[in-house]
């Protein structure tokens, strides 16, 4: 049987967490490829959170609206919109301020 998961399980099982993995290494994900959704509701950036990763990420904006910081570039976000951040490249994501949250779909490929 191929396991699956279902976004509205995801977020309902684990509460009011920002980040939800949905497909990782317990899916059959092999060699760091994985994907799931995360949910910003800050409006600052926490940089103290400010990620870079061994690998490029991709993101689609889901609902919502924000900004990206993608190294000393800002990008705004709202639904529909797809990016790339370049390996190596710090990010951090919040929503904007008339919004109460922006949602991202965001993955990892194999590498």
């Amino acid at each position: 049987m191929i396991p699956y998961v279902k976004l509205d399980e995801v977020i309902a099982s684990a509460g009011r967490r920002t980040g939800y993995n949905l497909l990782d290494e317990n899916e059959g994900c092999v060699n760091g490829c994985r994907c799931g959704v995360s949910i910003y509701r800050r409006t600052e950036y926490d940089l103290s959170h400010a990620t870079a990763h061994d690998d490029q990420e991709g993101f689609f904006v889901l609902e919502g609206r924000g900004r990206a910081l993608i190294g000393d570039e800002e990008l705004i976000m709202e639904p529909g919109m797809c990016f790339m951040v370049p390996a190596g490249v710090v990010h951090a994501m919040k929503r904007e301020t008339d919004c109460e949250y922006c949602k991202v779909f965001w993955f990892h490929a194999a590498v």
